[in-house]
């Protein structure tokens, strides 16, 4: 904090350094990093100094918050971007709506559906598989036609999938049990 009133430059008393280049903020970066003892000022994690990263809020203050590594730094900035975006109608603000979102992820989930995105999913299993192996997969999903190339595989696995003989868990371990 500044302590001297200048009224050239009409700087209050007790304001915040105004930080200007990157040695300034090199500075400060590094006076935080030894005071967090080398943690992340968000996950408390140790962090290499090469990794981190001088956090700010986002606001019109603009004011330093700590020393983050680099990928929190990132991931905050995008979180509080997207709030500002998609959470003007939630009246208890970012802090609340992130706490609910944690209690939400904690909870047991609700065994009585399967999202119909488990269908993209085991599509991109099947196709990690080799050529060899996706022919296995149709075997053991009794597929009888040949499929002479992988555009057909594709297909012939496609037309199981929406075919709803078969469950997620069915698919993903006859997939698994090929997978090398």
């Amino acid at each position: 904090m500044k302590t001297i009133n200048n009224s050239a430059n009409k700087t209050p008393v007790n304001a915040p350094e105004d930080l200007y280049t990157a040695a300034d903020v090199k500075r400060v970066r590094d006076q935080l990093i030894k005071e967090q003892d080398r943690l992340c000022g968000l996950t408390g994690v140790p962090t290499l100094l090469s990794d981190y990263h001088l956090d700010h809020a986002h606001d019109s203050e603009q004011l330093v918050r700590a020393a983050l590594h680099k990928q929190a730094n990132m991931c905050l900035g995008k979180i509080e971007n997207l709030a500002t975006r998609y959470l003007y109608w939630y009246p208890y603000g970012l802090p609340s709506f992130l706490r609910c979102c944690a209690d939400y992820l904690e909870r047991p989930h609700d065994n009585r559906w399967r999202h119909p995105g488990w269908i993209k999913k085991a599509m991109i299993m099947f196709n990690k598989l080799s050529e060899p192996q996706k022919k296995k997969v149709l075997i053991d999903l009794q597929v009888t036609t040949v499929a002479s190339n992988a555009a057909e595989r594709k297909k012939l696995f496609q037309q199981v999938l929406i075919g709803k003989q078969y469950g997620y868990n069915a698919i993903r371990d006859i997939i698994l049990k090929h997978t090398t």
